[in-house]
């Protein structure tokens, strides 16, 4: 595994990359980072050059300097600039939440060969107040952040910790754990991205190609985004594959790890097969 940043031109976008094939960006949530891919990344890695990033404003990476809303336009931004450093035209996107949102905002750039968007954000009526669950969750996770590890070994206290995004709590493991809740209380451009998703929505659907296989993933018990208010299919691109998954919550790349990758090997097989598309 590969470690190292973006350029200058947008915000140093942290990632990490494993593997060798066809290029496959993974886009985190809002307040989570990269190492919410640690379950799923060495098997895709099989199949794909994978590149785990930290969006603006969270992990590793600088928030979007001069901004008090980064709308998830700009997050697919640098995604594309992150590929063009790379001398990359288009790639896999895999996104979870917020990074399933920017994944499809990138497709509709033109910078994906396939999107496979994970309990994605933006399929709604816009939202005009702060998203409760998330904002506690933040706070929470700043007021405790010394402890997080000490609390994190208490298993019926983690299960209780990660509830709001998993459904098979038992599974998620102490170190996913412990990163995913650094993440939130760290995420310096939590306040940006999350205003930015304020008053907003998805709304090109239309921009995204027919040749860009699409697949949607939400799960049956997600928390965070319950269907049907967060799940609008009339959003989502005319020929995209919707997918319910079963006792699962608001991260499949917790819940149900093998269906998550299957998932994306699927959707990115679907580009494959597509007359002028090379992966």
């Amino acid at each position: 595994m590969t470690r190292g940043s973006g350029s200058a031109s947008m915000p140093r976008l942290a990632f990490d990359s494993a593997g060798s094939g066809p290029p496959l960006v993974l886009i985190h949530g809002l307040a989570s980072s990269r190492r919410c891919w640690d379950l799923v990344i060495d098997d895709l890695a099989r199949d794909f050059t994978v590149y785990a990033v930290d969006l603006p404003g969270h992990g590793d990476s600088d928030p979007i300097p001069g901004q008090t809303e980064t709308p998830t336009t700009e997050m697919a931004r640098a995604v594309g600039a992150f590929l063009a450093e790379r001398d990359i035209d288009r790639a896999h996107l895999a996104g979870n939440s917020l990074g399933g949102w920017t994944a499809l905002e990138a497709a509709a750039d033109g910078y994906a060969l396939s999107v496979t968007a994970l309990c994605p954000a933006g399929l709604w009526e816009p939202i005009h107040e702060p998203m409760g669950a998330i904002q506690f969750n933040r706070r929470a996770a700043i007021a405790t952040r010394r402890f997080i590890p000490a609390m994190m070994r208490v298993g019926p206290l983690r299960r209780a910790l990660v509830r709001t995004g998993s459904e098979r709590t038992a599974s998620v493991p102490f170190r996913v754990a412990v990163d995913a809740a650094y993440a939130q209380a760290d995420a310096r451009g939590f306040a940006q991205a999350h205003d930015g998703a304020l008053h907003r929505r998805f709304d090109r659907a239309e921009s995204i190609s027919a040749d860009v296989p699409v697949t949607i993933a939400f799960g049956d018990n997600d928390r965070l985004l319950p269907a049907p208010r967060f799940q609008q299919r009339d959003l989502a691109p005319g020929h995209a594959r919707w997918e319910v998954l079963w006792n699962c919550g608001h991260a499949p790349m917790w819940d149900v790890p093998i269906v998550t990758t299957t998932l994306v090997r699927e959707t990115a097989a679907q580009a494959a097969s597509v007359p002028g598309i090379s992966t």
